[in-house]
């Protein structure tokens, strides 16, 4: 069996997504990569990067096998942790228990993902099967790299209840906004937990703060306050993004494997999100539309939903071979160094 396999979805950004591409003292820019425009010119538009999907998609297929597996509990070495949540790290001749060739071949049989994702054995970096691109924001910039099934679903051409979408400039899904750490030294509520030691050194440094100010002096840095205002960038919240990944498939696991990715990243992306501050309201992606897939919508279902349910009958072949084998790879995890 050899078989290509292209998936495209698009997805919503259900929450504000703060996926950074770097910091200026205490202000953080969104991730953008400069897109030529038609006609002629540059501008940035922000995107999620291929690597941070790749790796929602790892985490959500390492999580699979090991629910598969039975062994979501106290069962990984450290190199394990890092073969499967990273892919592993080139390791050195003097480890005891390094992966060779042929042991790495072995773990792909016994844990799917491995084979799609590829890692180290050994000194070398084993390929992949999967190619994931960027999550590319929908913008005016943008709209003329899209395919012509995006266009057409942005035009409303495909349902007529569906009004048609109104493209923006890449920079209107941009916004700044701002968060400040408050100091719980400045609450007195909060000072009354202290002990009486930590109270009067606490008084103090508040006295000597406000006689810097009086005196018009910058107050050294045991007098200042851990107060922290901050800023940072995010895409805006109902933002869409276009993101497409292929793999190239061997046997029919391998296949049902790549579809259980999607599924799990599909389920990451909705429970946990994408980029930073995902504790903070920030990064949930969530689909509206998709290519070679169906979207199971939650508004259409009786049951509970399931977001590995992807319009076929995903995952039956996956977590049987994972659970014939939950022992071997229990035994390998033990041990592995990776």
């Amino acid at each position: 069996m050899f078989k290509q396999t292209r998936v495209d979805i698009l997805f919503e950004a259900a929450l504000p997504v703060a996926h950074h591409e770097g910091t200026f003292g205490n202000h953080a820019t969104i991730m953008t990569r400069e897109v030529r425009r038609r006609g002629g010119g540059w501008t940035k538009v922000a995107y999620v990067t291929g690597d941070a999907m790749r790796n929602r998609m790892r985490y959500g297929s390492s999580l699979a096998v090991l629910r598969a597996a039975g062994l979501l509990g106290e069962h990984l070495s450290e190199g394990a942790l890092r073969l499967l949540f990273a892919g592993g790290m080139v390791t050195g001749r003097g480890d005891a228990s390094v992966i060779n060739l042929d042991r790495y071949r072995e773990l792909c049989e016994l844990v799917p993902p491995l084979s799609l994702f590829g890692g180290c054995a050994d000194s070398r970096v084993m390929p992949g099967k999967i190619f994931v691109e960027p999550a590319t924001l929908i913008c005016r910039e943008t709209e003329c790299y899209l395919p012509e099934w995006t266009r057409a679903w942005l035009r409303g051409d495909e349902a007529a209840e569906r009004p048609a979408e109104t493209l923006d400039d890449a920079r209107r899904h941009v916004e700044i906004v701002q968060r400040v750490r408050m100091d719980p030294m400045l609450r007195p509520d909060l000072r009354a937990l202290l002990t009486a030691d930590a109270r009067a050194g606490g008084g103090r440094m508040l006295e000597a703060g406000e006689a810097a100010h009086e005196a018009d002096e910058a107050p050294v840095a045991r007098e200042k306050s851990a107060m922290m205002p901050r800023t940072f960038e995010v895409v805006k919240q109902g933002s869409l993004f276009y993101w497409t990944c292929m793999g190239t498939l061997h046997s029919p696991l391998e296949e049902d494997t790549f579809f259980t990715t999607i599924g799990a990243l599909i389920s990451v992306l909705d429970a946990e999100g994408v980029g930073g501050k995902r504790g903070s309201g920030h990064g949930k992606l969530r689909p509206v539309e998709a290519r070679n897939i169906e979207i199971a919508r939650p508004v259409e279902r009786v049951e509970p939903f399931d977001a590995l349910t992807i319009g076929r009958r995903t995952g039956d072949l996956f977590r049987a071979h994972v659970a014939e084998r939950a022992d071997r790879i229990k035994a390998f995890f033990g041990g592995v160094n990776a």
